[in-house]
């Protein structure tokens, strides 16, 4: 544990599923931290879901969440492809033996994460936008929020893709991918659905590209229906201006409408009778960084702010809580201030190599998604992809046990 963190604590700049789940997986170590969020307290909206994989179902377990969102989550066993003949080509099973995966909107694992803190009296900051560090050493940091100067043993940003505090350790930033996704929501029921594999989470694969839906609540009463495509980048205010724009967001919808057949024709036609309900997400993406953490060790980032992944990896959150839990447990260790930038260093290696096998399934993922013409041409050249069998116990798995080992070394040093 490096000098000083007991009794001047850690800062986490976020309050979002990242920097909350670190603080309890901190306050689950015995190391004191407060959260510094720029938001007001009430601006937490309904927007869309999140998806829980087993990885992230355990790290929740772990910190006594999951059993408090088991009645707000939709329980999905498998995931299905279907084609323009509405046939399923592959159903895979999306469970462990040991841990479920669930389906639920944001707001309600947030509002659940901050219930857990308040109950722990770990607090929260809001209205303190992060600017800068100041000063950052082996004796701790300060750094401004607001107007404020606040001091910390460490300070971690959890506060996302377009992460400020990032600045402090990398100049390099985001990198829009040219894809968007454009989604919105319907009830279940609305559809006349070919079968059950269908409401129950999958995706359709069709001429112009995919139409991927997933329940959003426990009954799955409440369907998330979108669709990813290649678009030019339009920039911060661009962007802010196209998810107002319900008008063009349903043009974009309705893109190459006669080219679906009639099962995503419904759907879409019941996505664009809810124009209000639309939304986009351009997808960004993070160069690989050379270090999440500052030469002291002190100032690190975890989640989107250090290996951001766009939605169709569906490992955005579940990535992050294993951020947050594994550095928790690394940072309750025992490590004099000299060894500390080593011991992140191992720590981030550890991790980037799971992050890199996620990119290598995003990238097969963003292949079945794109169009029929370019599906086919992609698929040809990856040659196994295609009929090579899914074992996602790789994912599933902490893999604590390897950073247990990697850990050993650093004490021998």
């Amino acid at each position: 544990m490096p000098s000083n963190i007991k009794t001047n604590g850690v800062a986490i700049i976020g309050a979002g599923l990242g920097g909350t789940a670190l603080a309890l997986a901190l306050h689950r170590q015995s190391i004191p931290c407060r959260i510094f969020e720029a938001r007001d307290a009430n601006s937490d909206i309904l927007s869309s879901g999140v998806t829980l994989t087993p990885n992230g179902c355990r790290v929740l377990d772990e910190l006594g969440i999951l059993s408090r969102i088991e009645d707000k989550s939709y329980f999905c066993e498998y995931t299905a492809t279907k084609d323009a003949d509405d046939k399923t080509v592959r159903k895979v099973r999306i469970t462990s033996d040991a841990y479920p995966c669930y389906r639920l909107y944001r707001l309600a694992l947030l509002k659940e994460m901050k219930a857990g803190l308040a109950e722990r009296g770990v607090p929260i900051f809001y209205g303190l936008k992060f600017e800068m560090i100041i000063s950052d050493t082996a004796e701790g940091v300060v750094f401004q929020v607001g107007d404020r100067t606040e001091s910390a043993a460490m300070v971690i940003g959890s506060d996302g893709i377009h992460s400020t505090l990032r600045r402090h350790i990398t100049d390099l930033v985001p990198v829009y991918t040219n894809l968007l996704c454009v989604y919105g929501h319907i009830p279940a029921e609305s559809v006349k659905w070919p079968d059950r594999d269908f409401a129950a989470g999958c995706t359709i694969l069709g001429k112009p590209g995919s139409l991927f839906m997933v329940p959003e609540v426990a009954d799955g009463s409440d369907l998330m229906i979108g669709t990813q495509f290649a678009y030019p980048e339009a920039g911060r205010k661009g962007w802010e201006t196209l998810a107002s724009d319900t008008a063009s967001l349903t043009a974009l919808l309705r893109k190459d409408y006669g080219q679906w057949h009639d099962t995503a024709k419904d759907a879409i036609d019941e996505l664009c009778k809810r124009p209000e309900s639309i939304l986009c997400w351009p997808f960004y993406s993070i160069p690989k960084l050379p270090s999440w953490s500052s030469s002291s060790g002190r100032v690190i980032m975890i989640g989107d702010a250090a290996h951001a992944m766009p939605a169709s990896s569906g490992q955005g959150v579940n990535q992050a809580l294993e951020d947050g839990f594994s550095l928790a447990k690394v940072l309750s260790e025992e490590w004099d201030d000299e060894a500390l930038p080593s011991v992140l260093s191992t720590w981030q290696s550890w991790r980037q190599d799971k992050i890199n096998r996620i990119h290598e399934m995003m990238r097969v993922t963003n292949m079945m998604r794109s169009s029929e013409v370019e599906r086919s041409k992609l698929l040809q050249r990856a040659g196994k992809e295609k009929s090579s069998k899914i074992d996602m116990q790789w994912l599933y798995d902490l893999d604590l046990d390897t950073l247990e080992v990697k850990l050993a070394d650093q004490r021998k040093l």
